[in-house]
């Protein structure tokens, strides 16, 4: 038989948005801070990607 589900321990998509945004953004600093690569090549390959995107015609906002 199911099983109830507590509404209250079940993420909302905001939370788990948020959650993979911070757990990215964390990996992206501590590349930059080991020197993998710099502050300024991640951002001009985030435009890239988004540039991407938006040629396939998805939309990233």
């Amino acid at each position: 038989m199911a099983e109830n589900i507590d509404p209250d321990e079940i993420a909302t998509l905001r939370d788990l948005l948020l959650a993979n945004a911070l757990q990215i953004d964390a990996v992206a600093q501590l590349l930059i801070d080991k020197g993998i690569f710099s502050k300024e090549e991640f951002f001009e390959m985030l435009k890239r990607i988004q540039a991407e995107y938006e040629k396939k015609g998805e939309s990233i906002s």
